[in-house]
């Protein structure tokens, strides 16, 4: 399972902590679809510490490798469509969709306050919660 976001740095990595914290059992990764040098954002980290989750992996791009052996969650419509339209047969949904609650886009907080980012960690906390896994 792999939570994908633009850069890999603000939402696919609080994804994929709190997601490694509630699901053990998983094999829980996150990656971007444009991931330049860097580290995951200082906001994210500071919620991810706040709440004393797992850290994530270092920023990553998504590669062909990944889309052909995982579930991709994507944060938006976007990320979904780009998806696709390089590989068909990805197995690639909205956040909110394989949570079973609609298709909504989780909004970027690059560049936000602080209560912009847990505002987007709660989002993401309650589509995670709502898993069958």
């Amino acid at each position: 399972m792999i939570f994908v976001c633009t850069g890999n740095t603000c939402r696919s990595p609080l994804a994929e902590s709190y997601a490694r914290l509630k699901y053990p059992h998983m094999d829980i990764a996150s990656r971007g679809l444009y991931v330049t040098e860097g580290s995951t954002n200082r906001r994210s980290l500071s919620i991810i510490e706040e709440k004393g989750l797992p850290l994530p992996a270092k920023p990553a791009q998504l590669t062909a490798e990944d889309i052909e052996n995982s579930t991709l969650l994507v944060m938006s419509g976007r990320h979904k469509k780009t998806i696709l339209a390089q590989w068909p047969k990805a197995d690639v949904y909205l956040l909110s969709e394989y949570a079973e609650a609609g298709a909504a886009d989780i909004p970027d907080p690059y560049g936000g306050t602080k209560d912009e980012y847990e505002e987007v960690f709660i989002s993401l906390k309650e589509y995670i919660d709502k898993f069958k896994w």
